[in-house]
């Protein structure tokens, strides 16, 4: 249910706001005060007419919105060649954009909304939230067999109608997706071709990754080695004199049996190991202390939504420069004609009608009447003679006279309507320009 309307800069109304209650909200004022704009408002957001004088004067953009009971923000925007919708959520910060989406709203906003038209056969519709003003409402102003469609329209027949309407316009929406996809798949396709070179880097820089790793451990064993050198040098040097002292006592007899040493043997190099190993690892640990932390891999996913992205507003783009381009060299509307020369046209028309409806009264009148008897007075027959020439050329002459002025009246008529076609709808009320009307009250003010 709606809560809240909200127009600015739509027809009358700058920046109004409307709270509606649980029950019935009645709208009440004097005459040209936007009662009709907010039925106007109600309908623009449900249905997205074509363009009209929906823009208050002096503003660039007309706003509708509408915030249901559920926390939803439903808004239509008006500029003078393009309109878009704004859904706010509950609890989201900014507004999904709905553009480019053709004459009828978005699905979405429509199910948000729930004012859609009762279709009925033969591609029609019927409007039963929505009234036009001093119009009976729902089927009251139709005829018999609309509300027949309507009622019909609950039928299984009509579902499946509907269901066979739903599933080409699913089946023309998967084509147009299948379309963009392949369309996006090929730009894919190039990308991935100007990247064939990534694998031979990838594995070049595995294969230097692991130069480096074995580079590391050969930098760490080189002093081990050292210290394997010069203890080598040191147990030289003792089994030299070992080998003295050896030959010193030679001579000598074998002394007692000793301890066994064999454990204290393997507990020493066990510790030697254990003291070879530590500092192993302490230079390991140096080493690698300089060696910063591999990067986090670019999360591919988010890539590929923005190259979409970016594709699709460079589309845009282009779309809309071309739109400027061809409306660069387009002329302002002209000019209104004046119609005081047409008001004085249209009143002789009238009085040259009433003129002629007296002289065919009067010549149906006279037709039964006799022709005069014979004077004794020559001239004044001649005379009289003469004025009843005078006056059928007279007669004739206007009958001329007023066939040119219906010509006239028919050939201006022609060029109103044609002006009227033109222009399309009252700059000022927005309503339709009929010619017989404007003729009708320009004759009833002359």
């Amino acid at each position: 249910m709606i809560k809240r309307i909200i127009l600015k800069n739509f027809l009358a109304h700058a920046d109004t706001v409307i709270e509606l209650g649980a029950g019935m909200t009645v709208l009440t004022g004097p005459n040209n005060s936007g009662k009709s704009s907010v039925v106007e408002a109600l309908r623009c957001i449900a249905t997205n007419p074509l363009p009209k004088h929906f823009i208050r004067h002096g503003a660039k953009v007309a706003r509708v919105e509408l915030e249901m009971d559920d926390g939803v923000r439903v808004a239509w925007i008006r500029k003078k060649a393009t309109a878009w919708y704004e859904v706010t959520m509950p609890g989201s910060e900014e507004p999904e954009v709905y553009a480019k989406f053709g004459r009828r709203p978005p699905e979405d906003v429509l199910k948000l909304l729930r004012l859609n038209q009762v279709p009925l056969e033969g591609g029609n519709s019927l409007d039963v939230h929505i009234g036009n003003q001093r119009n009976p409402i729902f089927l009251l102003d139709q005829p018999s067999s609309v509300a027949a469609q309507f009622f019909a329209s609950s039928s299984e027949a009509s579902h499946l109608l509907a269901m066979q309407t739903e599933l080409k316009n699913r089946v023309r929406t998967a084509k147009r997706e299948k379309k963009f996809q392949q369309s996006k798949m090929v730009l894919i396709a190039e990308e991935l071709d100007s990247l064939q070179d990534l694998p031979r880097v990838n594995l070049e820089l595995d294969a230097a990754r692991d130069l480096k790793v074995q580079s590391d451990k050969i930098a760490d064993e080189i002093p081990v080695i050292e210290n394997l050198m010069q203890h080598k040098s040191e147990l030289e040097e003792i089994q030299a004199n070992l080998i003295e002292r050896r030959k010193g006592l030679a001579d000598l007899q074998a002394g007692p049996e000793l301890f066994p040493i064999f454990p204290l043997e393997s507990v020493t190099s066990r510790i030697e190991q254990l003291h070879s190993h530590g500092y192993n690892l302490k230079k390991r640990s140096l080493s690698l202390d300089g060696i910063t932390p591999p990067p986090e891999l670019f999360p591919v996913q988010r890539l590929e939504a923005e190259s979409a992205r970016q594709v699709q507003l460079t589309r845009a783009e282009a779309s809309q420069n071309m739109r400027s381009h061809v409306l660069k060299n387009l002329c302002s509307p002209p000019e209104l004609e004046d119609v005081s020369f047409l008001s004085t046209i249209i009143s002789n028309i009238v009085r040259n009608l009433n003129y002629r409806s007296g002289i065919a009264g009067r010549s149906k009148l006279l037709s039964p009447l006799a022709g005069p008897p014979e004077l004794f007075d020559s001239s004044h027959l001649i005379q009289t003679l003469n004025n009843i020439s005078s006056l059928k050329q007279s007669k004739k002459d206007m009958q001329k006279r007023m066939d040119d002025l219906e010509q006239s009246g028919r050939d201006l008529k022609t060029r109103i309507e044609k002006r009227l076609t033109e222009i399309g709808s009252c700059p000022l009320c927005g309503g339709d320009l009929e010619a017989e009307k404007l003729i009708g009250e320009s004759s009833y003010e002359s």
